[in-house]
């Protein structure tokens, strides 16, 4: 948690459980008075759809890194016939392959090798 005491500013991390027109209640029990709420959504940096996925990889003997992501070439094949793209391309495409830019990204990569 940020809190600017000249600007006013609080940022902070943390799930909202109800809102009124002025407080937001958060699920850990705290409450947040705001004039001005600017919401900012976001993504886990853990590995996706985790249950199908590790079921996946053990089938079918695919490659991981350390961290569990798919290990992929430059077209995001996995394995014959399996491309990858969002966070599952993130090795290979880097930061933005979360967002829409990074999935136009695999797109292009994808649709050329096919």
């Amino acid at each position: 948690m940020l809190l600017q005491k000249n600007e006013e500013l609080l940022i902070l991390d943390g799930e909202p459980a109800t809102m009124t027109d002025s407080t937001i209640d958060l699920k850990d029990g705290s409450q947040l008075e705001a004039k001005t709420v600017i919401l900012a959504t976001g993504f886990q940096p853990a590995l996706p759809a985790q249950s199908w996925l590790e079921k996946l990889i053990m089938e079918q003997k695919l490659n991981c890194a350390k961290c569990g992501y798919p290990i992929v070439n430059e077209s995001l094949e996995w394995c014959p016939h399996l491309f990858m793209a969002g966070p599952l391309a993130e090795l290979e495409i880097g930061p933005i392959a979360r967002n829409i830019s990074g999935v136009r990204h695999a797109a292009e990569r994808i649709a050329t090798s096919l």
